[in-house]
């Protein structure tokens, strides 16, 4: 049996000899450096803006969408990639990475490259090349005014999206206060990888139901939602197979009508007609319309009504509960518990409460059904989670007491709640970690924020990362973090909607004290000896002699070299003939990368030659040098 090499430099010479390697060798390769103690995550860009900022893909899009950044630059910092320019300059509501790409590919082409799909002014869907940011593709989807598309996301990961109307919104508006009562969604299908058309429809209430509040389309599979909690499952396949009247192609003319599809002024068909509601694949009545559906073989959960909290897992072939499918929470929290399949399809599902996060199992019994089995349970209670923050308490010039309670504080105003809050839990597929993102509240007004990475398998603790927090606040509206690979990507929202971005590389440890700071926090390279560098002073060959003749009278002396002067103070010269010798130092950029100089070192140089501190160059300019007189 062939032992795993963990050892990073091993591993590389086997690919050199060309010894027998996985796929997920150099992924393999980069978990090793990332959960080593001598490697870290050190914040290397942070931007703040007053506009929403999104990540996708592992790239940064700022400006509603418009400016994108991304890659490695100099420092690891993201650089600007391209701006993105909609037509008449309108909003980008939502957008899309399409980065996936099919099992098989053709010669490429413009239709089969990695695109960025907008929604832009409610009614354009717009492809973009994610690399470059060329526009590709336009298309028109509808000339009613009753409704706005403002939703896009996947259907199939990497075969489909849908647009979805949000004239509607989840039964914000009565029926009879809308202008178009009947309705509630309309859905726009197209297939990627090219771009192809497959079909409209709308979801009104003639036909499932005058309760119906929302509706939605998700792999493969449309849901309705019902004023009375009732959610209800009907096949997407079945719908167009049944009730499609007639195809359209993009830029073609439309049967019957002589309107090109997708173009100005007629936009998308409505080719799919729903006379009739569909056969009901499943219908669950649930909490807030809360179902989850997924594992291997298919299982869904769901929060039955009136029992906040509690979490039944049940198989979807038969609608029996799987054996110790219960999941109740322990503790009561800020925000509501959740429970969710993982994302690598694997069967595992994830129990999320205030405080803690546990990880279960879908197997097969002896009985044929399925089981539960709590594989175990990760507790972010730890040394951060302290003892609740005191109020402070102040007294006025009347000799009033007045007791301020922060947002910290109030997390501790019942004593179930814990003093910590939950952001980010998710699943990293290819690195196969589990990674958690907690704020705690350890002092008035004063909140620190850890991500984890444990272990898929036990739950373990193997990597502990530190935070930055852009806003002095004890708590943020909105926080999300985005893990990928060797970046992590921070974005936070403060309560006065004000958006950060902050961006951390994984780097060793070796490297961050090569970057120390030497001189007030100003980061320079690694310093030389002062023995070393009056050495290369003296063989200096690049040296230049400068005489100024003797007149007996007042002269002014200007030292300079090409990039920038070092002006002298004007100095009284008399008797005999002063020699002046300067020894400019011009640097190249081989010779930047081999001497490194510090501000102390300058200084000293001009305090010997008698200048004056005034007159010493700034640490920017600190690669000139010059004699003694």
């Amino acid at each position: 049996m062939e032992l795993k090499c963990q050892n990073v430099f091993q591993q590389i010479r086997r690919r050199e000899y060309g010894l027998k390697q996985g796929p997920r060798s150099k992924i393999e390769i980069l978990k090793t450096l990332i959960l080593d103690e001598n490697y870290v995550y050190k914040e290397v860009w942070r931007t703040y803006s007053s506009k929403h900022v999104k990540t996708e893909g592992g790239r940064i899009y700022m400006e509603n969408y418009k400016d994108c950044y991304g890659g490695y630059g100099r420092g690891n910092k993201p650089v600007h990639l391209y701006t993105l320019h909609t037509p008449q300059d309108q909003k980008i509501e939502t957008a899309l990475d399409a980065s996936i790409q099919p099992e098989t590919l053709s010669l490429p082409n413009n239709g089969e490259r990695p695109s960025f799909y907008c929604i832009v002014g409610k009614s354009w869907l717009i492809r973009y090349d994610l690399l470059k940011g060329h526009l590709l593709e336009k298309v028109f989807l509808s000339q009613q005014s009753y409704c706005s598309f403002k939703d896009l996301s996947w259907n199939e990961p990497g075969k489909s999206i849908v647009v979805k109307s949000t004239h509607n919104v989840a039964g914000s508006l009565r029926p009879e206060e809308s202008r178009q009562p009947n309705i509630v969604s309309i859905f726009a299908m197209f297939e990627v990888f090219p771009l192809k058309f497959v079909g409209m429809f709308e979801v009104t209430r003639s036909v499932f139901g005058k309760d119906t509040v929302d509706a939605m389309v998700s792999s493969g599979f449309l849901t309705t939602m019902h004023r009375s909690g009732m959610v209800k499952l009907h096949s997407l396949e079945h719908i167009i197979q049944q009730c499609k009247q007639f195809e359209a192609d993009l830029y073609t003319l439309i049967p019957d009508q002589g309107e090109l599809c997708g173009k100005l002024p007629y936009g998308l068909p409505l080719n799919i007609v729903i006379k009739e509601e569909p056969p009901v694949l499943l219908q669950v009545r649930c909490y807030q319309n809360s179902l989850e559906v997924g594992g291997c073989p298919w299982h869904y959960i769901f929060t039955p009504q009136k029992m906040r909290g509690t979490f039944h897992v049940k198989s979807l072939s038969n609608g029996q509960l799987v054996k110790n499918g219960i999941l109740e929470s322990k503790a009561m929290g800020l925000e509501e518990d959740k429970a969710l399949f993982c994302a690598d399809e694997s069967g595992r599902i994830l129990h999320i409460d205030s405080s803690s996060v546990s990880m279960h199992q879908l197997k097969k019994s002896e009985s044929f059904h399925s089981e539960l089995e709590k594989c175990f349970t990760i507790d972010l209670r730890g040394e951060e989670d302290r003892a609740p923050p005191t109020p402070s308490v102040t007294t006025t010039a009347s000799g009033r007491h007045v007791r301020r309670i922060s947002l910290g504080s109030m997390l501790q105003m019942d004593i179930e709640l814990p003093n910590l809050y939950i952001h980010n839990v998710d699943y990293e597929n290819e690195l196969n970690l589990l990674w958690t993102n907690v704020d705690y509240s350890i002092l008035e007004d004063k909140m620190e924020s850890y991500v984890r990475f444990h272990d898929i398998s036990s739950g373990e603790t193997v990597k502990k990362i530190k935070l930055e927090q852009p806003f002095q606040e004890s708590m943020h509206e909105e926080s999300d973090l985005q893990v990928d690979l060797d970046t992590l990507v921070q974005t936070v929202r403060s309560f006065n909607s004000e958006f950060a971005c902050i961006v951390y590389r994984l780097q060793s440890k070796e490297e961050e004290k090569h970057l120390q700071t030497d001189y007030d926090g100003q980061t320079v390279g690694q310093v030389r000896s002062a023995n070393k560098r009056n050495s290369r002073q003296s063989s200096s060959s690049r040296s230049r002699r400068t005489q100024e003749p003797s007149n007996g009278g007042n002269e002014e002396i200007i030292v300079s070299n090409n990039n920038s002067c070092l002006h002298q103070s004007r100095r009284r010269v008399s008797g005999s003939t002063n020699e002046v010798t300067t020894n400019v130092r011009r640097r190249n950029s081989r010779q930047d990368s081999d001497e490194e100089w510090t501000l102390g070192s300058v200084g000293r140089s001009a305090r010997e030659r008698g200048v004056p501190d005034s007159c010493s160059p700034s640490p920017r300019r600190s690669g000139r040098r010059k004699t003694k007189e």
